[in-house]
């Protein structure tokens, strides 16, 4: 089953979404040496975080319970993930470990939606 998200999480990206481009709005200020105005945008997305946030907090509250499967899955993707790593830091067989890590993250996020997806 496809991965379908919920009015909730359509909210949340939006939010973020919005943050994003205040962020951006922020460091073109600040290129342009405009510290004051740059720092008024940057309260307002701080007040903006805060309520994502929230928001995250208040959706992981509600899947919390269904998080038993997730963990299992997670544990042998970050295992996965530090062996492949591991062996990039040694320069081990980089391309193949890139491409595990890509893929392991993958799974992840998979895991992820399913857990979000039963809420």
């Amino acid at each position: 089953m496809p991965f379908e998200p919920t009015n909730k999480e359509h909210v949340l990206e939006s939010l973020m979404e919005a943050r994003r481009h205040g962020q951006l709005a922020e460091l073109s200020l600040r290129f342009q040496n405009k510290p004051d105005d740059a720092n008024k945008i940057w309260e307002g997305n701080t007040r903006l975080s805060t309520e994502i946030d929230i928001l995250i907090g208040r959706m992981m509250d509600e899947w919390a319970g269904r998080a038993d499967t997730a963990i299992t899955g997670l544990a042998a993707a970050n295992a996965k993930l530090e062996a492949a790593v591991g062996d990039i830091k040694k320069r081990i067989k980089i391309a193949q470990n890139v491409v595990t890590v890509v893929g392991v993250l993958d799974d992840a996020v998979a895991i992820a939606r399913k857990v979000l997806a039963a809420v």
